[in-house]
């Protein structure tokens, strides 16, 4: 038998293509437009779930639909699949991440401005083939649904300003291992001033960008004021390019008497059959698309109030339920099955939701989530309460040969590489593992691991970061925490970051049992 062909894991995952922890087994990240699906889009996903994969579709905060338990053997025929609904991948790794935006404004009563409209106009910075990893979002309001601040190189977020309306944009935001709140670089632009900045980051990119490197390291590097300048150059000029048309934009107004349906969804997984409702109720009761929004939990556009009975019915059919009680829906990443993941994010999350029913927690502004690592793709940060797993490196000094592996792979460089041995600088580790993964001599080992918990995180106007107040916690350990926490928001009546704000961050640390 012939040898089987080495595959490129990573140019799979620049196309969209992720590699999972189970051998041969991918995950498929299908690119939406305008952070939206049509129903008979729904139904071509559902479809190739149920024929290639295992009847299950993550709703993520990419605000984007993955399909995980692809086999690699099956991938080009998804591909043509997802052709056949008009539905391309995302990409993964270093490259123009798929565009985020929340509603437009004829949906939306709080939105300020046309989330789609520029939308539409920046989708066109997705076909770039620049080698950088790019986020961008676009938000009508300052509740910034999308997180752009965080979530975003690029964050847009609609305003009316004496009488204009117009767009704040933010520079360097991200999460991951040094996590950064994004930086007002312009105030109150137009569409097309929009479309300008982005293609003024890309031009910077172009001469001053290095590899690897994020707005957040372009700022730190290069300045912030510097930064500013370059961006804002030109952005009274004339457009750039006709804009992608995004097909679920509604042409008309008046959606008085509709509400956008929530949907709960923990962990952002759905069944395939439960997919299928969700479609069928958004071409019966809907406009007949369904949007993708960053907590995971499947929205339905313009559902008619009168209609609701009916609807909740229907996904009583399929074991879901409207998102109208309890905490907001516990959002996650790939958790167990990812090849970063440390921890078993889902099996936590779900306990944690059952604590918050035996608790008779009902504030939809409590918010959970977790991530399976560092990278905290679960955006852990954003929380009341968030989780990711850590994972503590040790050298073995008998077995490294100072390679220097390790050291190339740290994104906190916090090893060195000093008289052949690899040296661990744990007040600057980030505790992901990856130099455990990547030493080609197993010279690291784990000496501990579990999960961290932050508090105090938010988004909206006032986007705060979670604070990491313990780690290396059991499961056990971080559910008697979230137990503690969430007694704490109900009896305060208050979230996280007032209640740290008004006692401390000592004094909550002791409120939760953290030593």
């Amino acid at each position: 038998m012939g040898q089987r062909p080495q595959i490129d894991i990573e140019a799979l995952r620049r196309g969209g293509v992720v590699k999972l922890r189970e051998k041969d087994m991918f995950a498929i990240w299908v690119k939406t437009a305008c952070c939206n699906l049509t129903s008979r889009q729904l139904i071509g996903v559902a479809d190739i779930s149920d024929k290639y994969g295992r009847g299950i579709i993550l709703f993520t905060t990419r605000q984007i639909p993955i399909i995980p338990f692809i086999d690699l053997k099956d991938v080009e025929e998804v591909k043509g699949e997802l052709a056949q609904v008009e539905l391309g991948l995302d990409r993964c790794g270093p490259r123009v991440r798929n565009i985020n935006v929340c509603y437009e404004d004829k949906i939306c009563p709080e939105a300020a401005t046309n989330s789609i409209s520029l939308g539409e106009k920046l989708d066109r910075f997705f076909y770039s083939d620049i080698p950088h990893k790019i986020k961008i979002g676009v938000s009508g309001c300052r509740k910034n649904c999308v997180v752009c601040r965080v979530l975003s190189d690029i964050g847009f977020i609609g305003v009316e300003r004496d009488g204009e309306k117009g767009y704040d944009a933010y520079v360097g935001g991200r999460l991951g291992l040094n996590p950064f709140v994004g930086l007002k670089m312009a105030d109150c632009i137009p569409e097309e001033g929009c479309v300008r900045f982005v293609q003024n980051y890309f031009d910077l990119l172009g001469t001053e960008g290095r590899k690897g490197e994020r707005a957040a390291d372009l700022i730190h590097r290069l300045g912030a004021e510097k930064v500013r300048q370059e961006l804002n150059r030109g952005l009274q000029e004339g457009p750039l390019q006709e804009p992608i048309k995004c097909e679920t934009a509604l042409e008309e107004r008046g959606q008085d008497g509709k509400m956008i349906l929530r949907i709960r969804a923990t962990c952002g997984e759905v069944t395939s059959r439960q997919l299928r409702k969700i479609a069928h109720i958004s071409a019966r009761y809907g406009k007949g698309f369904v949007h993708f929004a960053v907590r995971g939990a499947p929205e339905i556009p313009c559902i008619d109030r009168k209609c609701l009975e009916d609807v909740e019915k229907a996904l009583r059919e399929v074991n879901l339920q409207i998102l109208d009680k309890g905490i907001d829906n516990l959002q996650t990443c790939f958790g167990e099955y990812c090849t970063h993941s440390i921890v078993d994010t889902q099996s936590l999350l779900r306990s944690i939701e059952g604590k918050a029913e035996q608790l008779g927690v009902d504030n939809l502004d409590i918010r959970v989530s977790a991530s399976g690592c560092p990278n905290s793709c679960g955006i852990a940060h954003l929380n009341d309460i968030g989780f990711f797993g850590v994972v503590e490196p040790e050298v073995d000094r008998a077995q490294c040969d100072g390679c220097g592996i390790c050291e190339k792979v740290c994104k906190r460089k916090a090893i060195r590489i000093i008289d052949k041995i690899a040296v661990i600088d744990h007040t600057k580790c980030g505790y992901c593992g990856e130099c455990i993964k990547a030493c080609p001599v197993d010279a690291k080992y784990e000496k501990r691991k579990g999960y961290a918990i932050l508090v105090g995180g938010r988004e909206g106007e006032d986007t705060r970061l979670g604070q990491v107040i313990g780690e290396f916690l059991s499961e056990e350990e971080a559910l008697e925490m979230a137990e503690k926490g969430l007694r704490l928001l109900k009896e305060r009546g208050a979230n996280a970051a007032q209640i740290i704000d008004e006692l401390g961050i000592d004094r909550f640390r002791e409120e939760l049992g953290v030593v």
